[in-house]
C-alpha cells in the first residue's frame, strides 16, 4: 500500500460495513482508519532493524500475529484479518476478488472517550478502576509465558544507553546543561547495572522476566469494565521479552507523568499483593531504574519522531518530551 491508495480508501469508503467517515490516523509504522464502529490498521511497508514489514507475506504474518496477541486483553476489540483487493485499479478492504495487495488488521472502534490518558487529562480516574486494572495486569502477567533466556545487565544498559542517538537533538533544543545531565545518567546507570547484576539474572532464574505486553502506558488503555488493553507489540519478541516490573514501571512512569503518583501507589499496593514480585531492596532500587528507563525510551521515541517533521508538529513533539524529560530527571534525582 502507499499513501496514494490510503487517499483513495478513504475518498471512496472502500471498506466493508457501512460508515458515514472515515478519518486517518497514522503512526510512524501503520495507517489506521477510524469508521463510525470499526478500525482498520494496516502496515507500512517499511524495514527497520527491529521490524521488518517489506512484503505482502510478512505484513499478513503481523497482522496475524497482533489479533492473536491483542486478543489476551483486549478480546472484543481484534475481530481478525481482512484482505485488501485491487478492484478496477482502487484497493478495498473486504473485497472478496482481484489481486490481494494488503491486509487490514480488523477491530471494534472503542469509545475515545474511555482512554486513561484522555481520563486523566479530565480527572476522572478513580481508586476502584486502577484497583481493577492492577487484578487484570497481574492476572496476565502470572499466566504469561516465562523466557528461559537469561537477561542480561549488559542488554539493559545498551539499551539505555541508545538514548546517545538524540543526543544533539535534545542539545540543540534543551541546552547544554539537559544534554550534560543525561550523559551523566547514562554513565551512572552503567555503574547501577553492573552493580546488581546478580539480582539481575536471580530474578530470572525466579521467573519474574516474561513474554508482556510490551507498551504499557496510558493511551493504549481502554478504562472499560473489564479494562481493555491493546496494542501489544507483534513486530518485535524481544521488545517483549521484560522483567514485570519494567511492565508496570512504564505504566506507573505514565500515571506520575500525569501528575498522579496517588493511583500510581494505589496500583502498586493491589499488583503487589497479586503478583509479590518485589521482594528486596535491590528490587526496589531495580523498579526505580525501570521507571527511569521507560521515560527514557518515550523521550527518545518522541525526539526521533520530532526528527521528521516540521512547524506545529515539531513543536507538539517538543512539549512531550520536555513532559517525559521532566519526570526521567525526577527519577534521576531522587535515585
Amino acid at each position: 500500500m502507499t499513501e496514494e491508495d490510503i487517499t483513495r480508501l478513504i475518498e471512496h469508503k472502500a471498506v466493508p460495513q457501512p460508515t458515514n467517515s472515515l478519518q486517518l490516523t497514522e503512526t510512524h509504522i501503520s495507517w489506521v482508519l477510524l469508521a463510525d464502529r470499526h478500525v482498520y490498521k494496516i502496515k507500512k511497508p517499511l524495514e527497520f532493524s527491529f521490524l521488518n514489514f517489506s512484503t505482502l507475506s510478512k505484513r499478513k504474518f503481523f497482522c496475524r500475529r497482533e489479533v492473536a496477541l491483542n486478543r489476551k486483553l483486549a478480546p472484543g476489540m481484534y475481530l481478525g484479518v481482512l484482505e485488501v483487493r485491487s478492484q478496477k485499479g482502487r484497493p478495498v478492504i473486504g473485497a472478496t476478488d482481484g489481486n490481494i495487495i494488503d491486509y487490514a488488521v480488523f477491530m471494534n472502534r472503542m469509545d475515545e472517550s474511555r482512554q486513561l490518558d484522555t481520563l486523566l487529562e479530565h480527572g476522572a480516574v478513580h481508586k476502584e478502576s486502577i484497583q481493577q486494572l492492577a487484578d487484570r495486569i497481574a492476572a496476565f502477567h502470572q499466566s504469561a509465558r516465562v523466557v528461559s533466556q537469561e537477561e542480561t545487565w549488559e542488554e539493559l544498559f545498551e539499551e539505555f544507553r541508545d538514548l546517545e542517538s538524540v543526543l544533539g537533538f535534545l542539545e540543540n533544543h534543551f541546552g547544554e546543561e539537559t544534554a550534560g545531565l543525561l550523559k551523566d545518567c547514562i554513565a551512572r546507570t552503567g555503574h547501577f547495572l553492573k552493580s546488581i547484576s546478580d539480582r539481575i539474572a536471580e530474578r530470572n532464574q525466579q521467573g519474574f522476566v516474561i513474554y508482556g505486553h510490551g507498551d504499557l502506558h496510558c493511551r493504549n488503555i481502554f478504562m472499560t469494565d473489564p479494562p481493555l488493553i491493546f496494542d501489544c507489540i507483534e513486530f518485535n519478541d524481544a521488545f517483549r521479552k521484560l522483567d514485570v516490573l519494567s511492565e508496570i514501571g512504564f505504566l506507573c512512569m505514565d500515571l506520575e507523568r500525569y501528575g498522579r503518583a496517588d493511583l500510581a501507589a494505589v496500583f502498586c499496593e493491589r499488583y503487589f499483593s497479586l503478583n509479590p514480585c518485589m521482594i528486596t531492596d535491590t528490587d526496589k532500587a531495580l523498579f526505580r531504574f525501570y521507571k527511569l528507563y521507560r521515560a527514557n525510551v518515550r523521550l527518545k521515541v518522541h525526539a526521533l519522531q520530532a526528527l521528521e517533521q516540521e512547524g506545529d508538529a515539531v513543536r507538539q513533539e517538543l512539549g512531550r518530551i520536555r513532559s517525559y524529560l521532566d519526570i526521567l530527571v525526577k527519577y534521576y534525582r531522587e535515585w
